[in-house]
């Protein structure tokens, strides 16, 4: 009898692990917390101060910065301000970094890779021991915003665009790429705006597009196609990808549309998820019929 009892357990152990394991792969890039779970721990986490982070990385630009191997961001990420040529300040603790780097057609790849190195052991050390910028800032979306709080950023962002024509931006919209439908906004202004551009008038004939994420600002002759993904800095977070291969714009639009928890057409069809759902089913069918309350 004990021994009965002990395959038993045994079993039902094993079953609810591969169960377990089922499920992570069905709910693959999909959250298993409920948000109320998810607000509770994120108010025990340290959160992300976005306006500062912008403030920063708006230092980045001509004639300060020109542009190195070093990202913008990394430094942004643990405070550093540019604050003159192949130089960055701490915001808090106020001091100093230099970002220099050997011209690359002049040594060797070791000796350019172990100076890149150097730098970003440097955006920790280089700061005061007591500056509490030195353990870095914490991921972006440590928690998913609402719907409400992605469309008034939409909203925001779009500012000048109601007073233009439809003609003034062109935007290829991907075909496989749904938006929310706002009243007398062309769709392509909404596309624009929800990947962080804000579009202004800079003069007659030319528009102004700028990223506060990645400081990047373009003229843009009026009425000529605009490429709102591709014009990004490459270490934009609107760009960044999750484990899925999703960029944070698109997440940010399933959640407006509700279809954050849809299996992505990618994988609806896909044998593995056909065979993972029937596993499950015969697992969930054998707990129930094997599995007694007392093992439980």
């Amino acid at each position: 009898m004990e021994m009965d009892t002990t395959a038993n357990e045994r079993h039902a152990a094993l079953k609810r692990k591969a169960n377990d394991s089922i499920n992570e792969i069905l709910n693959f890039g999909q959250s298993s917390t409920s948000p109320q779970k998810r607000c509770k721990k994120a108010q025990r986490q340290k959160l992300r101060d976005i306006d500062a982070y912008k403030k920063i990385i708006k230092t980045y630009k001509a004639p300060l910065w020109y542009g190195c191997a070093v990202s913008p961001r990394d430094l942004a990420d643990f405070g550093w301000a540019c604050v003159k040529k192949n130089s960055v300040q701490c915001v808090e603790c106020d001091q100093h970094l230099s970002t220099t780097l050997p011209n690359i057609c002049k040594v060797s790849y070791n000796v350019y890779n172990c100076s890149l190195k150097e730098i970003h052991e440097k955006m920790v050390t280089a700061h005061r021991s007591t500056c509490k910028l030195r353990s870095g800032a914490p991921p972006f979306r440590l928690i998913e915003p609402t719907s409400k709080e992605i469309m008034d950023g939409i909203q925001n962002r779009l500012g000048e665009c109601r007073t233009m024509n439809d003609e003034e931006l062109q935007a290829d919209i991907p075909s496989d790429v749904n938006l929310p439908k706002l009243d007398d906004v062309p769709p392509q202004f909404v596309f624009v705006s929800a990947l962080g551009w804000q579009v202004s008038r800079l003069k007659r004939g030319s528009l102004l597009l700028g990223c506060d994420y990645c400081a990047r600002e373009l003229a843009h002759r009026s009425g000529n196609k605009f490429d709102p993904i591709h014009n990004h800095e490459r270490w934009c977070p609107r760009i960044e990808m999750d484990e899925q291969g999703e960029p944070s714009w698109q997440t940010d639009l399933n959640i407006v549309l509700n279809a954050k928890n849809r299996i992505s057409s990618r994988y609806a069809d896909s044998a593995i998820f056909k065979e993972a759902f029937a596993a499950r089913r015969l697992l969930d069918n054998s707990l129930s019929t094997i599995i007694t309350p007392s093992i439980i």
